[in-house]
């Protein structure tokens, strides 16, 4: 993974293509389901942050393994992909300026995303 990659782009969206077919229509789905997303990948991410700052590499590889399909849920496959990294060289204990990098990264884009992702919610309400 290269540092150009830590661009801030369009392409660190999200894609609620797949929620949205797997809701068969049903708003009530999609709103619960982009709930839930943004409590728990907020608290993940919290959770994450501070698991980085004592070095508990074992949480880190812990929370980037849950992250990973909840954030591929949401059409974040970005952001998995940097989640997968930062689970396997965890695990191996590798790359740690690079995964606290990535992991400011990703909590810094996740911002912007859950606030548009508050913004669907109120949108599917609708």
């Amino acid at each position: 993974m290269l540092k150009s990659d830590l661009n801030i782009t369009k392409a660190y969206s999200y894609n609620l293509a797949e929620l949205i077919q797997l809701s068969n229509g049903s708003k009530d789905f999609v709103v619960n389901m982009l709930e839930i997303f943004v409590r728990s990948s907020s608290e993940i991410m919290h959770q994450l942050k501070s698991a980085l700052i004592v070095g508990n590499w074992e949480k880190v590889m812990e929370l980037s393994h849950k992250a990973i399909p909840s954030f591929h849920f949401m059409g974040l496959i970005n952001f998995s992909e940097k989640l997968r990294f930062i689970e396997q060289n965890a695990k191996i204990r590798k790359e740690h300026k690079h995964i606290e990098e990535l992991i400011g990264f990703i909590d810094k884009n996740m911002v912007v995303i859950l606030g548009d992702l508050k913004g669907e919610i109120e949108k599917y309400k609708t």
